[in-house]
């Protein structure tokens, strides 16, 4: 005999509940559409047309943006470079962290410097 073949369930109460005839699901009725308003159009010497005759301000804004130096992306290779992967200790990887957080520098610099020494 099992430890659990004499226990009731969590959700049983010991009586038998009659069983009702389950009723078809009902639909909402659905809001017919409306026509939507649209406003006439707008005349030439408008505030909008004035913007869309002077298309050099915004030329000139995406030039300002290029100049902006592109910083690293986190996740993508430079160029000349390879991905690494490697298992070490934890104790030591949080070393290493810690290394290049007091030196402003990163983990992967550092390892470069390690392997220069080394090989």
């Amino acid at each position: 005999m099992s430890d659990t073949e004499n226990q009731m369930g969590l959700f049983e109460s010991g009586e038998l509940l009659p069983e009702k005839p389950l009723a078809a699901p009902v639909t909402p009725p659905q809001p017919e559409p409306r026509p939507r308003h649209r406003p006439a159009a707008k005349p030439a010497d408008s505030p909008a047309a004035v913007r869309r005759e002077r298309p050099e301000k915004r030329a000139s804004r995406k030039k300002e943006q290029a100049k902006v130096p592109v910083k690293a992306v986190s996740g993508l290779v430079p160029e000349g470079d390879v991905r690494l992967t490697a298992n070490i200790r934890q104790d030591l990887h949080l070393k290493l962290k810690i290394a290049s957080a007091y030196r402003r520098t990163t983990i992967g610099e550092i390892i470069e410097e390690l392997v220069e020494k080394y090989v």
